[in-house]
């Protein structure tokens, strides 16, 4: 059984990866901390608890946390997701309400209570990750695994030219991790890219397919498809958050990982969030990350429509 805890900045595909992970075979999603990022807090947490409400087969608590960054300012990607994150569906409140615990201190009671075996999907900025770092100095020694969605091995920045957005809100945080020894998996920006996109005419199809989970994923989505259209030029919506989770169950899914040196830039305005991947080694640095640079577009997709066709 894979335990999972994902902290997450919840938004459109923030959403899709929590119905994936509380839908697969295996896998037990036994916690959900929320963290700064794509929208107004408040709403990110009703959107975690929307989606847990509607899809979840056992309860599933919601932690609050870090409601800003570190350090920095920052502004939200609405202009994705739509104001409510959700595609501007604006879905109806859930009855089920955040836990009083902040989520920081669960992941810590979390971790500790259950060394080694909790897995932790960071699929928004990483403020609660890092905060939870800097106050348990054995929280690194008792994660199993950590996946981070963020940064980009080879490719470009989605919200300044140099930085993937989880990384642009709070790199101080990212750094933190980075140099925490921890060891995390990166799945990328440009892995979404190259291998997540799922097209407009197949959105019209998952129409069709007349379940709860199709019918979700094609609503949420609807504003992000306009936005990678209209500004990336892809065409069809991205899944950076759910593909990682999709790794995380499915390790083969990962064709090709590396083991390197990963920083990323938290002084200069212009850089600002880009992450550094020492592909050739020249830092003479020991590798801190395993990043992933190729990935199976063909089976992350049979996953994710196997969830949407409500097969598993």
């Amino acid at each position: 059984m894979l335990r999972l805890i994902i902290d997450t900045d919840t938004a459109g595909d923030d959403t899709i990866s929590l119905l994936m992970a509380l839908r697969w075979p295996g896998v037990k999603l036994e916690a959900v901390t929320v963290v700064c990022g794509n929208v107004e807090f408040s709403q990110e947490v009703e959107n975690a608890l929307y989606t847990v409400e509607n899809f979840a087969k056992h309860h599933v608590p919601v932690y609050p946390g870090c409601s800003r960054p570190l350090l920095k300012s920052w502004k939200y990607a609405d202009y994705v997701h739509g104001k409510d994150g959700m595609g501007e569906n604006y879905f109806p409140k859930a009855k089920q309400r955040p836990e009083n615990k902040h989520a920081v201190q669960a992941l810590i009671e979390l971790v500790n209570s259950s060394p080694e075996e909790y897995t932790i999907i960071a699929q928004g900025p990483l403020t609660n990750i890092a905060t939870a770092i800097m106050l348990d100095r054995d929280f690194v020694k008792k994660v199993r695994r950590l996946y981070v969605m963020g940064g980009y091995a080879d490719g470009f920045g989605n919200v300044t030219p140099a930085a993937e957005y989880n990384f642009w809100v709070d790199p101080d945080a990212a750094k933190i991790v980075l140099h925490s020894g921890i060891r995390p998996f990166i799945v990328g920006w440009d892995i979404a890219v190259k291998y997540s996109v799922v097209e407009e005419s197949m959105h019209r199809q998952i129409a069709t397919w007349g379940t709860k989970e199709a019918d979700f994923f094609v609503k949420v989505n609807r504003k992000v498809v306009e936005f990678e259209k209209k500004v990336v030029g892809l065409p069809g919506s991205t899944h950076p958050d759910t593909i990682t989770t999709a790794i995380a169950i499915e390790p083969k899914l990962a064709k090709r990982v590396e083991p390197r040196y990963v920083d990323v830039e938290n002084q200069s305005e212009l850089t600002r969030g880009m992450s550094v991947v020492d592909h050739l080694g020249v830092m003479g640095r020991e590798a801190n990350a395993d990043v992933c640079y190729e990935a199976d577009g063909k089976l992350f997709r049979e996953m994710l429509f196997k969830i949407l066709k409500g097969e598993v």
